[in-house]
């Protein structure tokens, strides 16, 4: 297991198309059709049954959960035996501290229904202590699913699980070849610096709207989203996929160490996510900035709304953001990779000069 990034979705701008590697886009989209799948998976879904069951009810929606989380909320609900409900409220209560995104690193470390035994994958897995802790998921996983009418409830939401699938799918296509063409970059990568050969993005209707989090295991980049009211596709988690081998190569450690103290004033916000390390959260800005910069096609009007966009994120404490957007803007006019042009952005930080904007955003929001 490579990396894990939580991630919260913004709303999705009309875009256009941005940026051409030099083999030509269309091999590029060929390129994506054939190593990026977007699926249902069972394992989570199950997983996001118990999650439910077990007293997980955030959601992002004003207007409430997806219908079909609703509905199998219900079915759970009067449809589980008491007491195996009871045991999986007790657990969950037990893990207070852990998120969807860590029960389900441990569930598909596991070889899914019926059984789900642990694979070859999880040693390494469960050397994270916070993974480590849910070690017992999968005999709860087991239970649920062979003694409760987990197929039956499957079954009867399938139909919406894939035709929300065949309208996301066009967009998750066509947003991660642009972006990727913005990047000069025909590949994802992992964390370790090797290349991910494939990527599953698993829509997950039990999950609340507009939250998703992404990781590597078994050398596939998995991607469990939520759904969105509006279909459209935010490739921040792919983004990540393409720069994991250049924020965290050792060679490059000299040049990020510098700004060790906008990561350590990013660490003081309350509203900042993952912030665990200097490459971390190195890594995290350049993915909003990208997946922010590329769609700007020029227009005044998107460039002043993606503009804002990369404000209110900046105010909520990720500090090089600003800085790493202007400094795409150089980047779009090299002819180099973003892989290679990399190095050059970080030889151009002023830290003393993103401290000083820092503190006087900070001062004009205060008046």
């Amino acid at each position: 297991m490579n990396r894990l990034v939580p991630l919260i979705f913004v709303l999705m701008i009309p875009l256009s198309t941005v940026g051409q590697l030099p083999q030509g886009e269309r091999d590029l989209e060929k390129s994506v059709e054939r190593r990026v799948e977007v699926t249902e998976n069972k394992t989570i879904f199950t997983l996001f049954c118990l999650l439910n069951l077990g007293g997980y009810d955030k959601e992002n929606n004003p207007d409430g959960m997806h219908p079909v989380r609703v509905r199998v909320r219900e079915q759970l609900a009067s449809r589980v035996r008491p007491e195996l409900a009871k045991r999986i409220r007790n657990f969950y209560r037990q893990h207070a501290s852990a998120q969807p995104s860590d029960y389900s690193i441990v569930a598909m470390s596991t070889g899914g229904p019926p059984d789900f035994k642990f694979t070859a994958e999880w040693p390494d897995v469960s050397k994270d202590a916070s993974f480590a802790a849910l070690a017992d998921l999968p005999v709860l996983l087991r239970e649920l699913y062979t003694s409760s009418p987990i197929e039956e409830i499957y079954a009867g939401v399938r139909p919406d699980y894939r035709k929300y699938i065949e309208e996301y799918r066009a967009a998750v296509l066509e947003q991660v070849a642009k972006v990727m063409a913005y990047c000069r970059m025909s590949a994802l990568s992992a964390a370790s610096g090797g290349e991910t050969p494939h990527a599953v993005v698993i829509p997950n209707l039990l999950e609340s709207f507009t939250r998703s989090f992404g990781f590597v295991l078994d050398d596939t980049f998995d991607s469990i989203e939520g759904p969105q009211a509006k279909i459209g596709y935010n490739p921040h988690e792919f983004v990540h996929g393409l720069t994991n081998s250049m924020s965290y190569d050792p060679r490059y450690e000299a040049l990020q160490q510098p700004a060790e103290p906008l990561f350590e004033l990013a660490k003081k916000q309350p509203d900042v996510g993952d912030v665990a390390n200097l490459q971390n959260f190195l890594d995290e800005n350049l993915v909003r900035a990208i997946s922010l910069k590329y769609r700007d096609n020029g227009d005044p009007a998107r460039s002043q709304r993606l503009q804002e966009t990369m404000m209110e994120e900046y105010r909520s404490g990720y500090t090089l953001e600003p800085f790493f957007y202007e400094q795409l803007s150089e980047y779009e006019k090299s002819n180099e990779p973003l892989s290679e042009y990399y190095p050059t952005i970080l030889r151009r930080l002023n830290v003393k000069y993103e401290l000083a904007r820092w503190e006087q955003t900070t001062k004009t929001l205060s008046k």
